[in-house]
């Protein structure tokens, strides 16, 4: 129950588009809670600008911040981080106590999923959460949906699931087959190293 987070804790977003999710999570967690955004650059321009509308007084890290300071930082110093994916690698391991990724997945290349996956089982704590949703199987976009691809469609069966953490829930999500024809599954793993 994140009303009842005492310490500190973490959270990683996988592609939080606009921020929606971030200024949730953030309102209902305080000040006991740093969101680390891991985005495209051209997204992360629109999600700072709504969370710095959302939180005013909120200690926010950009990514070309990042690059400008020369010591170790401490992500815990801040409400937000905001990282372009080549930065990822400075989210320290065991650091994370909850990780998200909600419809970004089913966009993304295979490698860049297995490259996601990798983060995630690195960054999470041990006991620490992972969720996802994204649709039952997508061809990710290149850019028109008019020419014909050779691309493989992400399954979400076919992610790079790690065996050894548990599974908590696993089903279609009941609440987008109300409006969408496509199956969109959720995932929630307790995380085991």
């Amino acid at each position: 129950d994140i009303n009842n987070w005492k310490e500190k804790k973490v959270v990683l977003e996988i592609g939080a588009g606009n921020g929606n999710l971030m200024s949730i999570i953030k309102s209902h967690t305080s000040i006991n809670t740093t969101i680390i955004d891991v985005d495209l650059p051209e997204t992360i321009s629109h999600s700072v600008l709504y969370i710095v509308s959302v939180f005013p007084s909120a200690k926010i890290l950009m990514p070309n911040e990042v690059e400008s300071i020369k010591h170790k930082i401490d992500f815990q110093d801040y409400d937000f981080v905001f990282l372009i994916p080549n930065q990822a690698h400075l989210i320290d391991d065991d650091f994370v106590d909850l990780s998200i990724n909600v419809h970004s997945f089913q966009e993304m290349t295979h490698k860049q999923i297995n490259e996601y996956f990798n983060l995630i089982q690195r960054v999470g704590k041990n006991n620490s959460y992972f969720f996802t949703s994204n649709r039952g199987e997508k061809l990710p976009s290149e850019g028109s949906y008019e020419k014909e691809t050779t691309v493989l469609p992400n399954r979400f069966s076919d992610y790079p699931w790690n065996n050894s953490n548990e599974i908590i829930i696993f089903e279609i999500c009941r609440m987008e087959r109300l409006f969408q024809l496509d199956s969109v599954f959720i995932r929630l793993e307790k995380i085991k190293k």
